[in-house]
């Protein structure tokens, strides 16, 4: 029983996460056609083992079920993307841009996806910097300068020769504390 319960959880987070857009209405639409689907295997079992006269109990509860997963899926899908009103917000990834109205103004990039302004006012403008970011996410990242790794075996170990060395040079050995002497043994 619980799994109808996560079943329509599933479906509800699919729509909820797709919301105003085609991929939640895409989930409710592949929810329905996934207990369409059940309820057809159920009802081609029932006629093969021959226990057909239980498959009205079965229908009687999933079409109710079916019903309340695309309710709840049409209010998940429908509910607004909060974004508070007055404020600038990137029209690509939703990132506040209250702060940098000036910057953004004169043409700037969003600091969390690399949009401008006028590259989000269009359609394809957003569809272009998706493509974009997804690229800049795939792609190797830049190495630190600075950084150099050594792969050499021995590079390791003659780097840990020459600290000792470099120890050596530069600090006087280790003296006694004035309050204790060396014991004969």
């Amino acid at each position: 029983m619980l799994l109808f319960v996560v079943y329509a959880v599933l479906v509800c987070y699919g729509a909820f996460i797709g919301r105003r857009r085609l991929g939640g209405w895409a989930a409710i639409a592949a929810g329905i056609l996934i207990l369409v689907m059940v309820n057809t295997v159920h009802g081609h079992i029932a006629r093969v083992f021959h226990y057909g006269d239980l498959l009205p109990v079965f229908r009687v509860l999933m079409y109710p079920y079916m019903g309340l997963v695309f309710a709840c899926g049409v209010f998940f899908v429908m509910l607004p993307i909060e974004l508070p009103r007055g404020e600038l917000h990137c029209r690509l990834c939703r990132y506040d841009l209250t702060d940098l109205i000036e910057e953004m103004q004169a043409g700037g990039r969003c600091p969390e996806c690399g949009a401008t302004l006028a590259m989000t006012s269009t359609r394809r403008g957003r569809r272009q910097a998706r493509l974009q970011q997804r690229i800049r996410d795939t792609s190797s990242p830049e190495p630190m300068t600075g950084l150099r790794i050594r792969l050499h075996p021995l590079s390791g170990q003659q780097s840990d020769d020459r600290a000792d060395q470099q120890d050596q040079q530069r600090q006087p050995p280790d003296e006694e504390p004035a309050g204790r002497r060396k014991s004969a043994v």
